[in-house]
């Protein structure tokens, strides 16, 4: 399976997801992997996103929204 993604960068789209309380994984921007599975966004700053009760740097991190799931034939 694999799948296609959005990394969300604007106050925007960081609004929208918290808003539609879609699930956002959290990666590693240096590629070093997800850190966290995925979760609602309960608050963001200019510095941070908050999902799980974890604040995340929006300088290291990235965050996902998975838009679709295709499976591999």
């Amino acid at each position: 399976m694999s799948f296609i993604y959005k990394v969300l960068v604007s106050d925007m789209e960081l609004l929208a997801a918290a808003l539609s309380e879609v699930n956002v994984t959290v990666a590693v921007k240096s590629g070093a992997g997800i850190v966290e599975p995925g979760g609602p966004i309960r608050a963001y700053t200019p510095n941070s996103v908050r999902i799980r009760g974890l604040p995340y740097n929006r300088e290291l991190h990235e965050f996902r929204v998975t838009l679709e799931w295709k499976e591999r034939n």
